[in-house]
């Protein structure tokens, strides 16, 4: 069966013909097919879209719906996905017409439904995403294609793309590359264009995090039992979000690596800085990613980075100073950079400030004030493990500083606590997190140790001096 070609063609008609009534010219026609094909697709979606329970009536009267009053309901839309589908996997020499309808489809639903009827908000880059990505998803030739459109949805508004639209996009660029089509420096400049949009994503969730978690901690307090399950739904569904998000830009970050090599990156970056050297956009892509990729070591970084520094004097370009500072083992003068850096409103670039701040204090042996920064970077990034990692590290080396085989090894149980902390809220640090285990667990205490000074395991112990933290008494196995 082909329909798509006829969608093709009757569309540029009802489009003139169809009237501004939300059921088109002819609204008994409209309801009635609208109800013939509504029950048959939810009959073919209790089979769960089973190839052989799909039923031509259902597909006749969409497409009645679809051509003639496009207005009627966006379900026209989202189930006609489903309808494409199933027509596209069981036609593959037909898939690219079918492919087509799918466009026309998306272009008709940013047309008539180009607001979320729920929120009210523009819903058009959205839509302009999914048609990227299906049009990628079903035939990777048309990659071009497909890029084009996931461009242009970007350009309208990044903050409207789903992971998958990210995905997509980053994969078609990189066709775009292999093909000749594109320089490599395009790959570069859509991953951290991408990389932007996911920090965003993953900073504002975070913050909702926050706000959502001091939400439910009033509710307990006053005694409110209901509005503390609504709160843990919340904060599931949006820890759920930074999850796939993070996913997400694991995989740009993986699907980046083969073109990010420090060479790599310093051969594109230096041709392109001495072509435009005073270019503020390029000096802060230059420094951004070279940063990320640990590629700082490099004549191009400090160069890029001072020059940024002298056209736009920002906490960005202090950062960018103080990670030269602390490659040089000049700690005081990275830190005085790194506490300008953390004025920054990027909360990602706030968030490395401070961890990086800590680590200046923690290499100078201000132990105190590094914990009291690693504190602030986690509640900058609550979602991320990192800083008690640092926190762990800071008690471990504070053992010398404590006289007494038990008081000297309780700075270890202390610093377990954070490990197991730090792996069991940020999930992409656990192998540190383990590997930082093993080695403090074996610092512990034997159990004769313990005995004879009159502790037993398990019972809780107040370590000390600047870390004043109470943690339990475990003993080496």
């Amino acid at each position: 069966m082909m329909i798509a070609v006829a969608f093709g063609m009757a569309m540029n008609v009802s489009a003139q013909e169809a009237t501004q009534s939300k059921y088109g010219a002819d609204s008994v026609a409209c309801v009635t097919n609208l109800s013939i094909y509504g029950e048959a697709y939810k009959q073919w979606e209790s089979a769960k879209f089973d190839p052989a329970s799909i039923s031509m009536e259902m597909v006749k009267a969409w497409r009645e719906v679809f051509l003639n009053c496009p207005r009627s309901s966006q379900l026209i839309y989202t189930r006609g996905e489903k309808i494409m589908d199933y027509f596209v996997r069981t036609n593959p020499k037909d898939k690219d017409a079918y492919i087509d309808t799918i466009c026309m489809m998306m272009d008709n639903r940013a047309k008539y439904f180009p607001t979320d009827p729920k929120t009210g908000a523009s819903q058009v880059a959205n839509i302009m995403g999914r048609k990227g990505l299906l049009i990628y998803t079903y035939n990777k030739n048309r990659y071009e294609e497909a890029y084009n459109v996931l461009k242009s949805a970007v350009e309208m508004d990044a903050s409207q793309l789903q992971g998958a639209y990210i995905d997509a996009y980053f994969k078609a660029t990189i066709d775009m590359v292999n093909n000749d089509k594109a320089e490599k420096m395009e790959i570069i400049n859509v991953y951290q264009e991408l990389s932007e949009v996911l920090d965003n994503n993953i900073s504002a969730l975070a913050t909702t995090e926050t706000e959502l978690v001091a939400a439910k901690e009033d509710a307990e307090s006053a005694g409110d039992a209901e509005a503390v399950a609504g709160f843990d739904k919340q904060i599931e569904k949006n820890e759920k979000n930074i999850y796939i998000n993070k996913g997400v830009k694991n995989n740009l970050d993986n699907l980046f690596s083969p073109f990010a090599s420090c060479d790599d990156l310093n051969k594109v970056f230096s041709a392109k800085m001495a072509e435009t050297p005073d270019d503020v956009v390029l000096l802060k892509r230059i420094t951004t990613i070279l940063d990320k990729k640990d590629c700082t070591d490099s004549k191009l970084f400090l160069d890029a980075a001072v020059r940024l520094n002298e056209l736009e004097p920002s906490p960005e370009a202090s950062y960018n100073l103080g990670i030269k500072f602390f490659k040089d083992k000049k700690y005081s003068d990275a830190a005085t950079f790194f506490e300008q850096a953390t004025k920054t409103e990027n909360n990602d670039r706030k968030y490395r400030a401070y961890r990086n701040l800590a680590f200046c204090h923690q290499n100078m042996g201000n132990f105190s004030r590094a914990r009291e920064i690693a504190r602030r970077a986690a509640q900058v990034d609550p979602t991320a493990g990192e800083p008690y990692l640092i926190i762990a590290q800071l008690y471990a080396e504070s053992s010398k500083q404590f006289s007494g085989e038990i008081e000297s090894r309780s700075v270890f149980w202390a610093a377990v606590d954070k490990c197991v902390k730090a792996k069991a809220i940020d999930p992409s640090i656990a192998d540190r997190a383990n590997s930082m285990i093993r080695s403090y667990t074996a610092a512990f205490p034997p159990m004769e140790t313990i005995f004879f000074n009159d502790y037993n395991e398990g019972q809780s112990y107040n370590v000390g001096g600047w870390i004043g933290e109470t943690t339990v008494i475990r003993a080496r196995k």
